[in-house]
């Protein structure tokens, strides 16, 4: 046997390869957990759209309203719209599932005052981009009492490099409520903390043109816990390789 097996770097070498196998093992079971959890997720989202819609959230259960509990659940409001106060968000339309339009243009968010009191921001749908401003599509305006039906919706994921909304051209790439809700001046303790997206089109011709959620959740876990796992089965080879040699062979490990 090998006298290298009595030299610390030895020992040190086989405590690093130890310490690296418990952490790609660790990697791999944490993406395990991750794949129950998202594929948990997506049998609830797909349960949650699929059932009958509710009445929206008011003032009094928006302390337990949460992206987790709630978002795509389907409700209905009543009440009316305030057109004067609208936030366009640039949209890339590439395959239209709520109607005939697409292309560039913009998802129509308004202020919307339930017949309750209190505010709550939709989504009314897609127009093309020469009908971004409100003047440009009177027909759309829809007067009086209306009674809605929609998705519930909650902030997108903002970071540090995530486009800034310009304010003065009203042109928005990422939604979040406060934001909007800030430059539409309305009152915070009144506005829902949410957003609602509208299944179906209300005006001439469908437009806006609602219906166009996209529901989709990224689920690479398994690739990542494989990668992961893979890594761990070669590093014990290659380990067990070394260590054979290190055994049988005469001269010290390179160190």
């Amino acid at each position: 046997m090998s006298k290298s097996i009595y030299k610390p770097t030895f020992w040190l070498f086989c405590l690093g390869a130890l310490a690296a196998l418990g952490i790609l093992i660790s990697l791999g079971n944490w993406q395990v957990a991750r794949l129950a959890w998202k594929e948990q997720l997506i049998s609830d989202v797909d349960s949650r759209v699929a059932s009958a819609p509710i009445e929206a959230p008011g003032p009094d259960q928006w302390a337990s309203v949460s992206r987790d509990t709630h978002v795509y659940t389907p409700v209905t409001v009543t009440g009316t719209y305030d057109h004067a106060s609208e936030v366009h968000v640039w949209f890339a339309l590439g395959r239209p599932q709520g109607g005939a339009y697409g292309g560039p243009g913009y998802l129509i968010l308004s202020r919307f005052i339930t017949s309750q009191g209190w505010d709550v921001i939709v989504n009314r749908g897609f127009v093309p981009d020469a009908m971004k401003e409100p003047q440009s599509r009177p027909e759309t305006l829809v007067e009086g009492e209306q009674t809605l039906t929609g998705l519930m919706r909650f902030d997108e994921p903002q970071n540090w490099n995530s486009p800034a909304a310009d304010e003065i051209k009203n042109v928005w790439i990422v939604r979040q409520v406060n934001e909007m809700a800030d430059y539409l001046k309305l009152d915070p303790a009144k506005t829902a903390p949410y957003w609602i997206d509208l299944t179906q089109g209300q005006g001439v011709n469908g437009l806006p043109q609602g219906g166009e959620t996209r529901i989709t959740f990224t689920n690479t876990h398994l690739q990542y816990a494989l990668t992961w796992f893979g890594l761990a089965i070669v590093l014990v080879l290659v380990f067990a390789v070394w260590l054979f040699k290190a055994i049988r062979s005469p001269q010290e490990p390179v160190e």
